[in-house]
């Protein structure tokens, strides 16, 4: 089912985003493993649910009585005068016939009697149930009650009705047999007798003929009354049709509820549940999951794309590793990115880049580091500009690092710090707000002419911006660059991607690519702009989360 779904980029599952891009959400599997906590938890909470559910219910008790039955094809069963016996081929409708006669109202009424229990026949039929066992030996009766006694007591009694009810059935059965067999006989008598009167007064060969009539029906007096007596037998050696009746004992413990069972159904009931709602709820907040998910909003195209690594660093000692321990792999992918950014800028015509991210924790800060890391084993001269004056990651990376020298520098002095051929970090920004959000000195003439100014000297500019939707100020200084630069966290909301790309549309400056990361987005601005919290880590070596 992966892929399966598309949804507009919009706020709603329905619609489109502006340039009216479709964006594929995300398949079932990825919906329950991004959510897979949520349904784990959801899950066991189900569970411990239902077992709660078992022990809040009252117990029920369940007793169990059999009753064994001749087998229809045996010469014992009451045929009542019918040539050949029922055949063991129609064992199974017999078990039937026979369960629906002990299932009758005329045995729950007869249990009703043994009992010594006032009621009706419902009353016994909402406990007990009468059906045919697996293997077709038995009747099984089963009944139910909150006590083990009574349960036991009530399956016994519907057993002792049964073969009440079923003996008196075959008694009168017999009896209804043998009226009609004798009704017969009577008529046959007459006939004989009318034969004999006939005989006594012929002669010759019409006294013959009469003689035989006379002999045959003789005989067929004589099968009638046989069949009598057979059928008497019968009855006397079927009685109920009970082999052996194998009496309820109360049971030891409750049948139900059943504590394991109810768990499992509540894990069952949490796990499908929450299933559905991850599905729901990844639709609607849908994520960057594949390469081409964020050039769908952005409409640009893919610079690099960094690997997930995990070293970190231990505060403000600097990171657990010198930079020549970089892993070549993730050393090699930024200057996959580098090359690609350059040849970026080259055909914008300008060596100055922002670098912007939609929300902090998508790897800005950190993916500028690595640039300008690569940059500079390139040999190129490198300027960073740490124009995030709220948090000052990058300064305090590279100061904790000792990767670049770091200049402080105000709008309020023409002093110039001196540039080093293998790179500085420019943290600028205003010396004083006097009550002036940082934007009023970003938008300045005084910041452009420092940018420029810088520029002149290196061979690359970048940019460390706020994020675009915490902090207002990210685009006032994208104006001031030749190219602006996004890095999208794998997992980043496409939302997100597409008010960060309405937001650039404010600026002349062209965004000319993005940046793919990976790992978990962290959120570290307040409503207010102002950074909540901020501790170094999950930074490995010179590729790290930023």
């Amino acid at each position: 089912m992966e892929g399966n779904r598309e949804f507009a980029l919009s706020e709603s599952p329905s619609g489109s985003d502006g340039d009216g891009n479709w964006v594929g959400g995300p398949g079932l599997v990825r919906s329950l493993w991004r959510y897979r906590l949520v349904i784990a938890v959801v899950t066991v909470l189900g569970a411990l649910g239902g077992f709660a559910v078992s022990l809040l219910l009252p117990a029920r008790y369940e007793a169990q009585a059999h009753l064994y039955l001749r087998d229809p094809g045996s010469p014992a069963v009451l045929t009542l005068g019918q040539s050949t016996p029922s055949q063991s081929g129609d064992h199974a409708v017999f078990m039937a016939t026979q369960a629906g006669l002990a299932s009758s109202d005329a045995v729950y009424g007869r249990a009703l009697q043994i009992l010594g229990r006032p009621g009706t026949p419902d009353d016994i039929r909402a406990s007990v149930v009468v059906g045919p066992s697996a293997d077709l030996s038995s009747l099984t009766v089963r009944a139910t009650s909150d006590d083990p006694a009574e349960a036991a007591n009530l399956a016994n009694a519907v057993g002792t009705a049964y073969d009440q009810v079923a003996g008196e059935h075959t008694t009168a059965d017999s009896k209804e047999a043998i009226a009609r067999l004798q009704d017969v006989v009577a008529q046959r008598q007459v006939e004989y007798d009318a034969l004999n009167a006939q005989i006594a007064q012929s002669s010759g060969a019409a006294q013959a003929v009469l003689e035989r009539k006379a002999l045959h029906v003789g005989d067929l007096i004589g099968s009638l009354q046989a069949n009598q007596s057979d059928i008497a037998a019968q009855a006397a050696l079927h009685g109920s049709g009970v082999e052996s009746f194998e009496r309820a004992a109360p049971p030891a413990a409750s049948s139900q509820p059943t504590p394991v069972l109810l768990a499992l159904i509540g894990a069952v009931i949490g796990l499908v549940g929450s299933g559905v709602w991850a599905w729901w709820a990844a639709g609607r907040d849908r994520r960057v999951e594949e390469e081409g998910d964020a050039a769908e909003i952005l409409g640009v195209p893919l610079l690099g794309e960094t690997p997930r690594l995990g070293a970190k660093l231990e505060g403000a000692e600097g990171p657990s590793a010198l930079p020549s321990t970089l892993d070549p792999v993730a050393a090699e992918a930024y200057h996959v990115v580098l090359a690609s950014l350059e040849h970026a800028l080259a055909r914008a015509g300008g060596k100055i880049v922002t670098v912007a991210s939609a929300r902090a924790g998508d790897g800005k800060t950190v993916t500028v580091l690595n640039l300008a890391l690569a940059a500079q084993r390139e040999g190129r001269k490198v300027l960073l500009v740490d124009a995030d004056e709220r948090t000052r990651r990058l300064s305090q990376l590279c100061r904790d690092g000792e990767y670049f020298e770091v200049n402080s520098t105000s709008h309020v002095t023409d002093e110039r710090p001196a540039f080093t051929t293998g790179g500085t970090v420019l943290q600028i920004g205003p010396s004083d707000r006097n009550g002036h959000h940082p934007a009023v000195f970003f938008r300045s003439t005084t910041f452009a002419s420092m940018i420029s100014h810088w520029a002149e000297e290196a061979d690359l500019v970048i940019v460390d911006t706020p994020p675009l939707l915490e902090v207002s100020e990210a685009v006032t200084i994208a104006d001031h660059a030749d190219a602006v630069l996004v890095v999208v966290n794998r997992g980043a909301s496409l939302a997100d991607l597409r008010r960060a790309r309405e937001r650039l549309a404010f600026t002349d400056t062209p965004l000319i690519g993005y940046v793919l990361t990976r790992g978990s987005a962290q959120r570290a601005y307040g409503a207010d702009g102002r950074l909540r919290h901020w501790r170094p880590g999950k930074l490995p070596q010179l590729a790290r989360r930023g």
